[in-house]
């Protein structure tokens, strides 16, 4: 055996290693997470979605990664409610089905969960396989080094981890968007119908997980543009034009196949629209023209852009405010990243503009995509709720880092200065264990000074009820006063909890971080209550004895408050 096959066989077996050590830090960190805001729903849309095969179920996003989440239930046996227990006018309403299931599998819901967030594990190992696959085939000369150094950078990452453990979309994306713009990397380096194929059916499964993933259409574009002027000069125009069809056209027959061609071809006559865009599109086109997409695809489309364009309720640097801003996401970045990655990110970039190492179509490639995104999210979104909207783009940018730093030839200096930020890098990803959603760098003071910061799914998305139990047991508390920013029934954990919106008495109360920033619907034994912001950490006669997993605060009032007190 020479020495390059020994050294693959190394770089393989760290690689299992890492692998498993990946998934014996989230399985560990998830069963003791409780169900958080969104997973809520996602998860019974597609139990309903697979048991019906109706996809109304699921009205807000497409519903590839809500299918593979409940595979696992399906095969256990476990179903969803009877569609009789809701009226037909809410019969697949993404929330009114998600408490319907909940209040239907109470005697064994966590453990649902915990299930299902194993099919997000396996995604993100999946990704960590082709993020190691790509940067051996992008760093041929160090391709063992950049593998390592990209998928550490990126599986480790806190705010990976953090939603590489729930039944949400974010994972999903992340992956089939890396997976369709691996496809087009192989396609443009050979341009054969097989890779054309192939890269037409990865583009239409991102379709498939979440509506980010109409971006993609943009970028391939402009990237094959870019080849055909610059780098295949002699390729025929012709033959090019052919094979962007070829990719374009499988990828909608992929997003019609994902819902077994339910209501493909319906005329424009039939919908009715919400959002500005696409009212605007059937203003111009006959009412008569045929739709080549899903019906339930489109409907659903509409919804989000409509819910993205109208905004949401946001909270930045201790400010609350309705809708988007400009920087928002780039905020984010500086205080949500690791400060040894953002480190080794300017070392890339001086790398990147000094050296020869990574070649520049290969650089463009990773990062035009993220760029898109970035974009798009801070400058036509006023739906800004959390990181996790560019985690594709966060997981391009740490796979051109590591990729980056790879290509060239380090020098002892340059050696010792990217291990001595890697060990910083690991120290904050096993420092912060479990509480991975909660992670600021120390630009900001850490997890616990996050609450000024950011919150919602930056910080406390309802992922602590289990910490609460324990609290309450150590303690001897029978009840507590409880204000959760989450969407599950708390007594589901066995906390026997108030919510207190009529006035806070002497006694222990509980508050989700996130309801110092903005107002939620707050759930209390079966009715919904819109609630919020809290000032309580403001007012001097609230003593905090307790802050558990950074995301919920434990007071000990020492006297009777009226909601007006406490609100903003």
């Amino acid at each position: 055996m020479n020495r390059e096959q020994k050294n693959n066989r190394w770089t393989w077996a760290t690689f299992i290693i890492l692998s498993l050590l990946q998934i014996l830090l989230l399985f560990s960190s998830l069963v003791d997470k409780s169900v958080t805001i969104d997973e809520f729903a996602h998860l019974p849309a597609g139990l309903n979605v697979l048991s019906s095969g109706d996809f109304r179920y699921c009205e807000l996003n497409p519903p590839l990664m809500n299918v593979l989440s409940s595979l696992p239930l399906r095969a256990m046996g476990i179903n969803p409610p009877p569609p009789l227990q809701i009226p037909e006018a809410k019969r697949h309403s993404f929330w009114v089905n998600a408490y319907v299931f909940m209040n239907y599998h109470r005697h064994h819901y966590h453990r649902i969960f915990i299930v299902a967030r194993m099919m997000t594990v396996g995604i993100v190992i999946l990704l960590g396989l082709l993020i190691f696959s790509w940067a051996r085939i992008l760093v041929p000369e160090r391709r063992n080094t950049a593998a390592l150094l990209s998928v550490t950078l990126i599986w480790f990452s806190p705010n990976i981890m953090g939603h590489a453990q729930l039944v949400t979309t974010d994972v999903g994306i992340t992956f089939f968007m890396m997976l369709s713009v691996f496809s087009l990397f192989l396609f443009i380096r050979k341009q054969t119908i097989l890779r054309a194929v192939i890269c037409g059916i990865t583009l239409g499964l991102a379709q498939l997980v979440k509506f980010t993933a109409v971006y993609l259409y943009i970028t391939h574009f402009i990237t094959l543009t870019t080849v055909f002027l610059f780098r295949r000069p002699h390729m025929k125009a012709r033959r090019l034009i052919t094979l962007v069809l070829t990719i374009y056209c499988i990828s909608i027959l992929v997003i019609n196949a994902g819902y077994c061609f339910q209501g493909t071809g319906k005329v424009m006559d039939n919908f009715s629209f919400v959002s500005a865009p696409f009212k605007m599109v059937k203003k111009f086109l006959p009412l008569q023209t045929p739709l080549p997409l899903p019906e339930n695809y489109l409907s659903a489309f509409d919804q989000q852009l409509a819910d993205t364009l109208r905004g949401a309720p946001s909270f930045l640097f201790g400010r609350s405010y309705q809708g988007g801003s400009w920087y928002y996401i780039f905020a984010l970045v500086a205080v949500k990243i690791p400060l040894p990655c953002l480190f080794l990110a300017l070392l890339a970039l001086y790398f990147s503009f000094t050296k020869r190492g990574l070649e520049r179509f290969d650089q463009f490639l990773i990062v035009f995509p993220a760029l898109v995104i970035f974009i798009m999210f801070s400058f036509f979104s006023n739906k800004q709720i959390g990181l996790r909207m560019v985690l594709p783009a966060l997981v391009a940018f740490l796979f051109w880092v590591g990729t980056t730093l790879a290509s060239v030839k380090w020098s002892r200096k340059i050696t010792a200065t990217v291990g001595c930020l890697l060990i910083w890098f690991g120290i904050e990803s096993f420092t912060i264990y479990p509480d991975y959603l909660t992670y600021f760098n120390q630009l900001v003071g850490g997890a616990e000074k996050g609450h000024f910061i950011a919150v919602d799914s930056n910080l406390d998305w309802g992922q602590d009820l289990p910490k609460l139990k324990r609290y309450l047991s150590k303690h001897n508390l029978n009840s507590i006063q409880l204000l959760y920013f989450g969407s599950v029934d708390p007594s589901i954990y066995g906390i026997n909890y108030e919510v207190p919106l009529s006035g806070i008495r002497p006694g222990y109360l509980a508050v989700s971080r996130s309801l110092y920033g903005r107002g939620h619907f707050l759930y209390d034994h079966g009715e919904l209550s819109w609630a919020g912001p809290f000032k309580v950490y403001e007012l001097p006669f609230f003593k905090k004895v307790a802050s558990l997993g950074h995301s919920i605060d434990v007071y000990k009032v020492e006297k009777t408050v009226s909601p007006e007190e406490i609100r903003y």
